[in-house]
């Protein structure tokens, strides 16, 4: 019997952009203070986590974020509360000082929690997330999006391997990321994205 020929779709594999220069390595920003994530619904009202049978059956790492945040509120929120009260800041920003200080001292643990080399990449992943959030919101387009259409419309969706799909994108996207676009204003992808790094310092 001759094998059939396997196919890959273009929405099976995420797809990655190419800076038009190397970005410089820089180390994570920090600040002093800490926070807590403020949490108003007791722990008791989280839905249990679907497996919690031990038996290592596989689940979502992200199902247990409720309970995460519960811990992280027993662990932070007294002193975090401490640190905003005795801030010389009037009534109206202290919100924003705690938005800040709590998104301050969840980027440190995530990135802290992990070896030094998987921190680097978990940073500039995120740097890359944010600054095409940011590029999304300016100019009203969604990147990726547009990036899979123009992808599908110029190389079709439908590839024997993997191998064939991963060139393709490798031939697509270096051209993609680096051409001018109306929808954003006569610039390419990467220069949004370098202006947006820029402007925030990442």
């Amino acid at each position: 019997m001759a094998a059939t020929k396997a196919t890959k779709k273009t929405s099976e594999v995420p797809t990655k952009k190419k800076a038009a220069a190397p970005k410089k390595a820089t180390a994570p920003k920090k600040t002093k203070a800490k926070a807590v994530p403020v949490v108003e619904e007791s722990h008791e009202d989280f839905e249990e986590h679907e497996h919690i049978c031990g038996c290592g059956c596989e689940s979502d790492p992200i199902e247990k974020n409720p309970s995460r945040s519960y811990i992280l509120r027993e662990i932070w929120f007294d002193s975090l509360s401490q640190v905003i009260d005795e801030e010389n800041v009037p009534e109206d920003n202290k919100r924003e000082m705690l938005f800040l200080t709590l998104s301050n001292a969840l980027l440190d643990m995530v990135i802290d929690i992990v070896p030094a080399e998987v921190g680097d990449m978990i940073a500039e992943n995120m740097d890359d997330f944010l600054t095409v959030t940011l590029v999304n919101r300016e100019y009203n387009v969604d990147l990726l999006q547009k990036f899979k259409e123009d992808f599908v419309k110029d190389k079709g969706d439908t590839f024997d391997d993997e191998t064939l799909l991963n060139d393709a994108l490798d031939e697509f996207e270096e051209s993609w990321w680096n051409t001018p676009r109306d929808d954003l204003k006569g610039k390419s992808p990467n220069e949004t994205l370098e202006e947006m790094a820029e402007k925030y310092d990442l």
